[in-house]
């Protein structure tokens, strides 16, 4: 078989789901279910939130009924004014605007393209998502009350705000104590922390996960990703072929791989965290499937040097001195 043109060698490889993804479907459903108006989102860099977003918008099943899903992202402007706000956010829906125009003409493209997104949708609700949340301050939530408000009737809106909960040293929540109630009540009421890949089976789920996030992240490789067509080979068959054949699965060295990891978390003194952030796991799974298995007809199993290399190119120390605070 060809793999040069294999999806995992193309520039944007596919996002998997993991479960990450479905407890935040959940939060998103249960949220809308029960008629709240918005959810935060909040996580640490790097751990998927962003692409958590982009399949919620892309998937339907999670969904409790027909629903609207626009996404936008936050500015940092000089001066938070009505009109910077909403220009910020109608430029991140890619929405043409004249530079002169006001808050409120600003204000109407925002509302006009909630009612098309709904129309398309066949929708009453409409979630408009907020990247990079964390940047926006009191007067921000309380312009974004206007927006709220002229949706009240037979059109929903509902907000989810995706918050990066260590890009300020005073964390992203830190509003919540400065709220009104009238901010506080639509804003900062419902929450959702993001992780990466669990390295132990939450309590919760106990009875519906048979293992942790990370292996089962992998098996997605090895079960359910498959190429040319939906019959094919998996991902880690097609790159593996010979050791997919006689048993091997990347699932099966998940313990492995977190001896290697907390190897190097020890020895760079950092803590061995209780998730594996999604931008190093991704190159990781890259480098061992293809430049790895891919490179060596004879492959049976990932060796120590593999996985020490995998983590090397993957940044996994880079993304974790970043996440507890080291500057090395």
């Amino acid at each position: 078989m060809d793999l040069r043109d294999h999806p995992m060698r193309r520039e944007h490889r596919p996002n998997i789901l993991i479960r990450p993804n479905y407890r935040l479907a959940l939060a998103v459903a249960t949220a809308l279910e029960f008629g709240r108006p918005s959810l935060r989102e909040i996580g640490h860099a790097r751990t998927g939130k962003s692409t958590a977003n982009e399949l919620l918008a892309e998937l339907r099943g999670w969904r409790p009924f027909n629903i609207g899903f626009l996404r936008t992202i936050a500015g940092n402007p000089d001066r938070h004014t009505e009109s910077a706000l909403f220009r910020d956010l109608a430029l991140g829906l890619k929405l043409r605007q004249p530079k002169s125009s006001t808050g409120t003409e600003a204000l109407l493209r925002m509302a006009n393209a909630i009612e098309e997104e709904a129309g398309r949708a066949n929708a009453s609700t409409v979630i408009l998502s907020i990247d990079n949340a964390e940047l926006l301050q009191i007067e921000d939530y309380n312009h974004l009350v206007r927006l709220h408000t002229m949706f009240a009737g037979e059109l929903r809106l509902f907000f989810l705000f995706i918050c990066q909960i260590d890009a300020r040293p005073e964390g992203s929540e830190a509003l919540a104590a400065l709220a009104p109630p009238h901010i506080k009540g639509r804003f900062f009421v419902d929450r959702h922390y993001v992780t990466g890949l669990l390295w132990s089976i939450p309590e919760s789920e106990q009875t519906e996960q048979d293992a942790n996030d990370v292996a089962l992240a992998m098996r997605v490789y090895d079960r359910d990703l498959r190429w040319p067509e939906d019959d094919g080979p998996t991902y880690t068959e097609a790159f593996a072929p010979k050791a997919y054949a006689e048993g091997w699965r990347l699932e099966q060295q998940v313990d492995d791989i977190r001896r290697e990891i907390e190897a190097m978390c020890a020895t760079d003194n950092l803590m061995f965290m209780p998730d594996w952030l999604m931008a190093s796991f991704e190159p990781f799974v890259y480098y061992v499937l293809v430049r790895v298995a891919g490179s060596d007809s004879n492959f049976s199993k990932l060796s120590k040097d593999h996985i020490k290399a995998g983590l090397r190119a993957s940044a996994f120390i880079e993304f974790e001195r970043a996440r507890q605070g080291f500057k090395r």
